[in-house]
């Protein structure tokens, strides 16, 4: 026993010597490191969603509804035995004296929240207000100059403000979340006398429990809503910013499967270099008198000590990088994330014990296999049948490993397709065309039709380096330009007019002296109607029962629409198909979205039924409007010709855009209109931008690992093939050739494999960009010419710069004993 780990101390201190051990350790550190990143990381954001969503909601899940729930909603969420609560949401206007303004109510039974909580300043020893108290949000207290202790008039009760509210869940959807809350206890509500059969309140059933319970109540919910009930969970309804971060999460898992992929490869390529140089080795450990299940167990034990020290160092890297990622999404995660799972700390550890045993196991096992004839004469081992199976289930099994690691296993398997798929293509293309390069310099080079028979001779390792190189490439050049171009020119498509404030909840009595002091301050803008109705039939049918399943699950038909008038078309939605209506059209005519008819089959001429508040309309669709829903002007599914719709009760929206200069006009408008409800959209488009810039840090600094993992495998790869182009040169030498010549023949390659490989990266880069530009910016693609110069130029000189570097000139002795010892 003491001898074996003599040996096997000597075996790794004579293997760290060699390049391909090396790089196999590297590999192995970089997988290790990403795969406990992805670990920690991924299990944080995920439950820090999922708290950050419950806490937005205010319940793990919510039934909302345009009427009271139904006894049946309460019973089975009390059958199964899950908390529950309701509440009513409504706006209204308070009264302080001959001051009022217009708030979104909030009146909560016990006990309420369910999930997250109320902070409040200051701070209250009561979840939610008691009986006869209210608590308001900043807004309310400075428009109307009140403090906590104040009274309010809300209907015919007076309130006291309790508290300020500085945050709180559960605010709502739509317009009534941008608007002024406030909180109040269900007791109350009888004696404000505010609501009435008919009423314009939103009925909400807060639901929270167990995972499991929950999920059978939200999937038989699901099954039978009404048309007037909507359901929001935690993991189809999380809020914006848990989309994001959950967008970030994806997107951070499938850039790091391509760096694990490459770790993997490199790992490969090495084990079988290195296997290949331990023929002789085994063969005279073998005549010592060791046993093939000796060898087996020398080289696994080696494997063993290698990953049990790159665990310990792919652990610390891991942890230190998601610390670092961490830091960069702080100011931008709504608050801190849960501590990580413990058995998380060792994913990264499994991901390498799967890398190096399922990956080293097949040549250790062939290795077994070795004669101890090899000594005196060169073989070549042959696979038989149990050899490749092994080799076979041990690559399935890694490929599971890495698909069930990312928790993504069709996302990542599609992408795994596309980059085994695309690099396989593009090594043939680059092959191909390195020789209809090499054709020409074969009749005019003196070395041209020794360059030629190499890359005939060659052309597996081209197609390997080259799909490589090309895929890397691409994937930085994405990275880069995504990193700048993409983000400044999505903020250059906003055009500088485009409006940064919508102002809601205007009453048509407001509208002339609104317009007057919008045209006082010299801002532009148009005041848009809206009421609300439900489209219910087609041609005289009832919509439901003409539309498939895929349609009939359509946003416009679950839910109210806004809806508007006018007789002329907004400059802003251009006509596609039919014509827009005369100003003095009698006849119900509507304008709809292009989209919306595409998808739910309607043309002009198809009649749509309306339902507005219990009253029914029929109306004729005349055009059909493209609209662009990220213009942040007023926008609608469906617009009535005036005829149809001006005796409606309706309220208006309208929207502009403040300079920097005029934000006081902002505070001035509510001053003077203090029952509307104003919405700043500037810091939307901030956050955005933000979230962009961060995710292209993040993003960055892992395919900064993946370009080590690219570069080390490139290196790898180029060694591996000089060494062999050592006796090609050896061999040229000694029939006559200098050495500068075999130098200009090892370097004419490279340049020419640099060359190409660069074209195609360019090629590949701008046409993914171009299908990113228009279908997920939704811009008008675009040349890179920068780009054009400085990718072909860098892969050219990466070969020819590591070709010059790894490659070493023979003297003629050293060509005699390398041809002799070969």
């Amino acid at each position: 026993m003491k001898g074996f780990r003599l040996l096997l101390l000597h075996q790794i201190s004579s293997q760290l010597r060699t390049t391909e051990w090396r790089a196999l350790l590297f590999a192995t550190w970089i997988a290790i490191a990403l795969a406990t990143l992805l670990a920690l990381l991924g299990d944080r954001l995920e439950r820090g969603l999922l708290r950050e969503s419950a806490a937005m909601l205010g319940a793990d899940l919510t039934l909302s509804s345009q009427r009271p729930i139904r006894n049946e909603r309460l019973e089975h969420a009390q059958q199964a035995g899950l908390e529950h609560t309701q509440v009513i949401q409504f706006p209204s206007m308070i009264h302080v004296g001959d001051e009022m303004m217009l708030v979104s109510v909030r009146a909560a039974e016990s006990p309420y929240p369910l999930r997250g909580e109320i902070r409040t300043r200051p701070e209250q020893p009561h979840a939610q207000p008691p009986a006869g108290e209210v608590w308001v949000e900043s807004r309310i207290l400075s428009q109307l100059e009140l403090s906590p202790g104040d009274q309010i008039t809300l209907g015919y009760a007076e309130l006291r403000i309790g508290a300020e509210m500085l945050s709180s869940p559960d605010r709502g959807s739509g317009f009534r979340s941008f608007s002024p809350q406030l909180v109040m206890h269900q007791d109350d509500l009888e004696a404000t006398g505010i609501l009435a059969p008919g009423s314009r309140a939103e009925f909400r059933l807060l639901v929270a429990g167990d995972q499991s319970s929950l999920e059978l109540l939200e999937q038989a919910w699901r099954d039978s809503l009404q048309g007037d009930e909507r359901l929001f969970s935690l993991h189809t309804d999380q809020p914006m910013t848990g989309a994001a971060l959950g967008s970030a999460l994806g997107y951070l898992k499938l850039t790091a499967l391509i760096a694990l992929l490459l770790a993997a490869l490199t790992i490969f390529l090495s084990l079988r270099r290195f296997s290949q140089g331990q023929h002789k080795r085994c063969a005279l450990l073998l005549s010592l008198g060791l046993n093939g299940s000796d060898l087996i167990k020398l080289y696994l034990c080696q494997l063993l000590l290698a990953w049990g020290t790159l665990s310990l160092l792919g652990t610390l890297t891991g942890v230190l990088l998601e610390q670092l990622i961490l830091t960069w999404l702080n100011e931008l995660l709504p608050q801190a994330l849960p501590t990580p799972v413990l058995w998380r700390y060792f994913s990264g550890t499994a991901m390498g014990f799967a890398l190096l045993i399922l990956l080293g196991l097949p040549p250790i096992l062939q290795l077994s296999r070795i004669s101890v004839s090899s000594l005196f004469r060169d073989e070549i081992l042959g696979s038989d049948t149990r050899a490749q199976l092994i080799q076979f289930s041990c690559f399935i099994l890694l490929a599971a490993a890495l698909l069930t690691f990312l928790e993504a296993p069709l996302a990542a398997l599609t992408l795994l397709v596309l980059i085994l798929v695309g690099g396989a293509l593009f090594g043939w293309i680059a092959q191909q065309l390195l020789r209809l390069l090499a054709a020409p310099l074969g009749r005019k080079l003196l070395l041209g039709r020794l360059l030629t028979l190499r890359l005939r001779q060659q052309k597996r390792w081209h197609r390997l380096q080259a799909g490589v190189v090309i895929l890397l490439m691409t994937l930085l050049s994405l990275v880069w330009i995504s990193r700048t171009d993409l983000l400044a020119d999505w903020q250059t498509q906003i055009p500088e007019d485009t409006p940064n404030y919508f102002v809601v909840n205007i009453q048509p009595w407001q509208t002339e002296p609104l317009q007057h002091f919008l045209s006082e301050q010299q801002i532009s803008s148009q005041l848009y109607p809206m009421v609300r109705g439900r489209i219910t039939t087609l041609n005289g049918a009832p919509i439901h029962e003409q539309l498939n399943p895929q349609q009939l699950e359509h946003n416009t038909l679950n839910r109210e629409l806004n809806l508007s008038w006018s007789d002329q078309p907004p400059a802003h939605n251009p006509v596609t198909a039919g014509r827009w209506w005369d100003s003095d059209s009698e006849d119900a005519e509507i304008s709809v979205e292009q989209e919306m008819a595409e998808e739910l089959g309607l043309v002009p001429g198809d009649q749509l039924g309306f339902d507005l508040g219990g009253l029914t309309l029929e109306a004729r669709i005349s055009n059909l409007r493209q609209v662009e829903w990220t213009s942040f002007q007023p926008n609608f599914y469906v617009i009535f010709n005036a005829a149809a719709l001006e005796q409606m009760p309706a309220t208006f929206i309208t929207s502009f855009r403040l300079t920097p200069e005029q934000e006081s006009i902002a505070t001035q408008l509510l001053r003077e209109f203090p029952s509307l409800t104003l919405i700043d959209i500037g810091q939307l488009l901030q956050q955005i931008a933000t979230w962009m810039e961060r995710l292209g840090d993040s993003s960055a600094l892992i395919l900064a690992l993946t370009l080590l993992c690219g570069a080390l495998l490139m290196l790898l790869t180029l060694r591996q093939a000089l060494e062999q182009r050592r006796y090609e040169s050896a061999l040229l030498q000694t029939l006559g050739a200098s050495a500068a010549q075999t130098q200009r023949l090892d370097l004419l390659e490279l340049l020419l494999l640099g060359a190409v490989c660069g074209f195609l990266a360019v090629m590949t880069a701008e046409g993914t960009l171009a299908l990113l530009y228009l279908y997920l910016l939704q811009l008008p693609p675009k040349l890179h010419p920068l780009m054009w110069g400085l990718l072909p130029l860098a892969s050219t000189l990466f070969f020819t710069l590591s070709g010059a570097l790894l490659r070493r000139q023979l003297t003629l002795p050293q060509c005699y004993r390398l041809l002799r010892s070969a």
